[in-house]
């Protein structure tokens, strides 16, 4: 009796273990994707922020040009 008490116990951990092995894998495989995904759009950011900052320079820099040509 006792031995097949424990064996139905052994049997119901492996089956709970299996279980919690598939959520892991899932929220693995989620969090895998949200990784991927943030990452792409860090870089998206990142290139429009640089290239933001070079139009501003730019604009900048022509408002300080002297339009006038002066001969030397």
């Amino acid at each position: 009796d006792t031995i097949n008490s424990v064996k139905s116990r052994l049997g119901k951990s492996l089956q709970i273990q299996t279980l919690l092995r598939a959520f892991e894998a899932r929220d693995r495989n989620l969090q895998e994707s949200n990784y991927e995904r943030v990452n792409l759009w860090s870089c998206t950011n990142l290139l429009v922020m640089v290239v933001v900052s070079g139009v501003q320079v730019y604009l900048l820099r022509s408002l300080f040009d002297d339009k006038r040509k002066t001969r030397t």
